[in-house]
């Protein structure tokens, strides 16, 4: 499964595009959006593989909205996709490394050509914890194996996150970014700027905390406000 974004200052187009989206069964939908600005503080936290994105938007562009993703992420950005009924700025899209060009109005089989060929080469591709299951972690002077799957939370403390297994916790340099792109979204989820947990050892969400199962025992996580609404959502909790 591979997730997508769709940022139109017109809900007519974002609908559209959610229909079209929702007849793709490799592609999930995580944000859709006319807020070009909640859709960039959004990207701040998740990252999706694709990114259907209106040019002509109040707040900020979508050129300028690209600039960022791409000072973000660098030649490892998401795949952008403009749509846009201005086809004078094929060039400049092209120009900033977008995956594709739709002119609206857009129709369903220029939508799914478009999406097949992603598809297609973000599964050829793969992500990092697709490759690797698991990476080695600096530890008293050692280098110490710890599996993805054994992962139970991760949790930030400045330049340093702590990696908690059931078997163990262990802190190393890395950035909570870089650890939650390396990781696999959909096994793992940002709850907090500080937590990242896997989603398969949550057992119960609150008001403003979750549990989390750690050793046969449960243990109580925060839930950031900013980041409850996409966690609700992902874990399907109405």
């Amino acid at each position: 499964m591979h997730t997508c974004i769709i940022v139109d200052d017109l809900q007519q187009f974002v609908d559209l595009l959610k229909d079209y989206a929702l007849k793709i069964p490799q592609l999930s939908i995580m944000l859709a959006t006319t807020d070009s600005i909640e859709a960039l503080t959004f990207l701040d936290n998740n990252k999706p593989d694709i990114v259907f994105l209106d040019i002509e938007m109040p707040g900020i562009s979508g050129i300028e909205f690209t600039r960022n993703i791409k000072a973000k992420w660098g030649n490892n950005m998401p795949k952008i996709v403009f749509t846009t009924g201005h086809p004078q700025y094929a060039l400049d899209g092209y120009e900033h490394g977008v995956a594709d060009y739709l002119l609206k109005p857009i129709i369903f089989s220029r939508f799914k050509q478009c999406t097949d060929r992603l598809i297609d080469e973000l599964n050829k591709r793969g992500t990092p914890a697709e490759k690797q299951a698991y990476f080695f972690a600096d530890d008293a002077g050692e280098k110490v194996r710890i599996d993805v799957e054994d992962i139970v939370y991760i949790e930030a403390a400045g330049n340093y996150i702590t990696i908690a297994t059931n078997q163990s916790c262990k802190t190393i340099y890395k950035s909570m970014n870089a650890m939650q792109e390396f990781l696999p979204q959909d096994k793992f989820i940002r709850i907090h700027k500080s937590y990242l947990v896997a989603i398969s050892k949550i057992r119960t969400v609150k008001r403003n905390e979750i549990t989390i199962k750690l050793n046969n025992a449960e243990k109580s996580l925060p839930l950031g406000l900013k980041y409850k609404g996409n966690v609700l959502k992902q874990l399907g909790v109405d």
